[in-house]
């Protein structure tokens, strides 16, 4: 180990560049390290990008790493890592460029604020305050519209099923189990319901993109006020529904019908959890 000394450092000693600006200032005070840390190990990577020739038209360079491929080097879980990334987006620090069916999608890092105005300036307040009232998300009230008594009740009861799991308690029973009537015409319900908010996600989608459809079913439990916590649990389910999608709808149209369809399948999969879980507390 030793101290560093002046020869490696004129070497070029390999290091994770974070800009100061990140550490210095207000702008950036909220920006979490983990976040700051994912931007020094994309802007490592450029290195890579032109040794690949991976530079578009424009003469922009981009980079290939896929949620996986970041879950392995940052060590967290694929949920974190998405919500990094989306941390950066929100920044203005990531654009993300889809390709096409089975290949990576496109990151491009961006240049870091240098307007000092805004550099001594709260990001949030400088957000609010550049933001046009008429530009409200689309899809958030498209998804605040799809809350209805059937999704809090499912919620509720995977809330109900996260929690006696992590906790071990013998807390099993529900107030409200759903029939399989009542279940079918639920689901159908729901699918009416987030139809809409679901397809109109993003205008221009890749097929079948399992990244991308990971996330817009984890964000459609989020918008439907799920706990990060019960979100997450549901999750579990993603991979044997998403497979099963693929392998009954060849012909959809377009990765949010699968989204959509995935959606319902895991909620679902937790109706029949509850179910499991409430004959065990009454036997």
């Amino acid at each position: 180990m030793g101290r560093i000394t002046l020869e490696q450092i004129q070497t070029g000693e390999r290091f994770i560049k974070i800009p100061m600006a990140f550490v210095e200032s207000k702008y950036y005070s909220k920006f979490s390290t983990e976040g700051k840390y994912l931007y020094g190990i994309l802007y490592n990577r450029f290195q890579l990008s032109l040794k690949n020739g991976w530079v578009d038209d424009k003469n922009c360079v981009y980079l290939i790493y896929t949620v996986e491929d970041l879950c392995k080097i940052l060590g967290f879980g694929k949920n974190k890592v998405i919500k990094l990334k989306k941390e950066l987006v929100k920044y203005g620090l990531l654009e993300e460029v889809r390709q096409g069916l089975n290949k990576p999608n496109l990151l491009y890092l961006q240049n870091v604020e240098t307007k000092e105005s805004l550099l001594n300036s709260d990001f949030e307040e400088v957000e609010n305050s550049s933001k046009p009232s008429e530009i409200a998300e689309v899809s958030n009230s498209n998804f605040q519209n799809s809350q209805n008594q059937t999704s809090r009740s499912f919620k509720n009861k995977l809330q109900e099923v996260s929690n006696s799991n992590s906790n071990k308690t013998e807390n099993n029973k529900t107030d409200v189990i759903l029939s399989e009537d009542e279940e079918e015409r639920a689901t159908q319900k729901s699918e009416r319901k987030n139809q809409d908010s679901l397809s109109r996600k993003v205008d221009k989608a890749t097929k079948y993109d399992r990244e991308y459809i990971y996330e817009l079913v984890h964000d459609q439990l989020l918008k439907e006020n799920f706990s990060q916590t019960s979100a997450d649990y549901a999750m579990i389910h993603f991979d044997t529904r998403y497979q099963y999608a693929l392998e009954n709808m060849r012909f959809a149209h377009s990765s949010e019908v699968i989204a959509e369809y995935v959606f319902n399948g895991i909620l679902a999969e937790m109706n029949q959890v509850m179910r499991k879980e409430q004959n065990k507390g009454v036997g």
